[in-house]
Order: C-alpha cells, then sequence, then structure tokens
C-alpha cells in the first residue's frame, strides 16, 4: 500500500540526489526503460515517456524532469520535481501524489 510517508521518502530520496548522480543506478532510470520497452502501459520513444493511460499533461513525460524511477511492486513511481506519478502495472493506471 502506497501511503503519504512513502510519496515524500521516495520523491525526497530521488529530489536530494546531486546533478550529476548516475541516470542508470542512482536515478533508476535504466530499469523503467527497461519496463517500458516490454510493456503496454508505458512507452519510451528517445525523450519522453509516453503514457497509454495519462491524459492531458500527463499523457508525455520528458525524459529530462524525471528525477529517478521506483519499483514498488504492483507500480512503477516516477519522480518529477514537484509529484510523483504512479502506473500500475497491471492496467495501466495513472495516479498523481503533489509533494510539497
Amino acid at each position: 500500500m502506497i501511503t503519504l510517508d512513502n510519496i515524500k521518502n521516495i520523491h525526497n530520496k530521488y529530489n536530494n540526489l546531486a546533478a550529476d548522480a548516475d541516470v542508470c543506478t542512482e536515478r533508476n532510470l535504466h530499469n523503467l526503460m527497461m519496463y517500458a520497452f516490454d510493456s503496454n502501459h508505458i512507452d519510451f520513444d528517445g525523450d519522453k515517456l509516453t503514457l497509454t493511460n495519462g491524459q492531458g499533461p500527463l499523457k508525455a513525460i520528458e525524459i529530462e524532469r524525471i528525477a529517478g524511477a521506483e519499483d514498488l511492486g504492483s507500480h512503477w513511481a516516477i519522480v518529477l520535481p514537484a509529484s510523483v506519478v504512479f502506473v500500475n502495472k497491471r492496467d495501466g493506471e495513472v495516479r498523481v501524489a503533489l509533494v510539497d
């Protein structure tokens, strides 16, 4: 279960990394990209991730805006500067948690 404390911890973990943090290991983007290649819910096209069930501004996320990604088992948490986007691995449902 994803709680408010989990959301804040995930957000702080990636937004507090050094600017030169390794994209593959420390930001975990390589694993997100590998998941996207095999998923029907996330598509990677070079400079952005497209969420098949996302709408409006959540339809696509530019890779350079992603601070990090975390595999939570049933969901992927995609960390942005002011929010965390959760993508359900089973059905592709997209939820957003705004972080202050």
